[in-house]
């Protein structure tokens, strides 16, 4: 798929007031007002995918050996994100990741750290499945490539039930970012500061 390349402009202000304008890649991001380690494979293999009758994921084996105060795992096989603050998990949600379908929509896999956080912002862009403009209230972006800006954020638009229920392979998943529902991206805002790692693994 061949998409339109834009030029990149950015502009941080790092105080009280944050706005950040990303032209790239036919995604375009308008924000303001912000509110306020590293895995190994092997390390990364012990994550068990199987749900426990109450949905949640065993806290031992998901955070094992982690060292980082803050770090975010993401289960695109399991569809399910895990926050881990040294080897203890406190928080865990299902999620919707990227269309497998487009190059441009595939959530991306490896480690990254989230270099901004911004409330009230609006993601545009278009791609080979048409065009978007989703308002989100908490954008947490991780990374960018030639095809855009991908990132964290809620998802006002899915029914709780979609979330952990859609498959990569579907035309209703995400644009490549990680679709989180509200309380648990107000949830993550909160907790995870700048800097913080990101490890997305299949």
């Amino acid at each position: 798929m061949i998409l339109t390349k834009k030029v990149r402009r950015f502009n941080f202000f790092l105080s009280t007031i944050i706005t950040v304008m990303l032209v790239i890649g036919g995604l375009k991001v308008t924000a303001s007002k912000p509110v306020k380690g590293y895995y190994t494979p092997k390390q990364l293999a012990t994550i068990q995918t199987t749900k426990t009758s109450t949905n949640s994921y065993p806290t031992t084996s998901v955070c094992l050996g982690n060292t980082i105060n803050n770090l975010i795992l993401v289960s695109i096989a399991s569809q399910h994100l895990w926050a881990c603050a040294g080897t203890s998990q406190v928080y865990d949600t299902a999620v919707v990741t990227g269309d497998e379908n487009y190059p441009s929509d595939v959530t991306p896999v490896g480690t990254y750290k989230i270099y901004a956080k911004q409330v009230n912002v609006t993601l545009t862009g278009s791609d080979a499945s048409g065009s978007w403009s989703d308002p989100v209230k908490y954008w947490m972006p991780f990374l960018i490539n030639q095809y855009g800006t991908y990132g964290l954020h809620d998802a006002s638009w899915r029914t709780p039930d979609q979330f952990g229920n859609i498959s990569p392979n579907s035309l209703n998943a995400s644009h490549g970012c990680v679709e989180l529902p509200d309380s648990a991206a107000a949830w993550l805002y909160n907790w995870a500061p700048i800097g913080t790692t990101v490890t997305i693994r299949n």
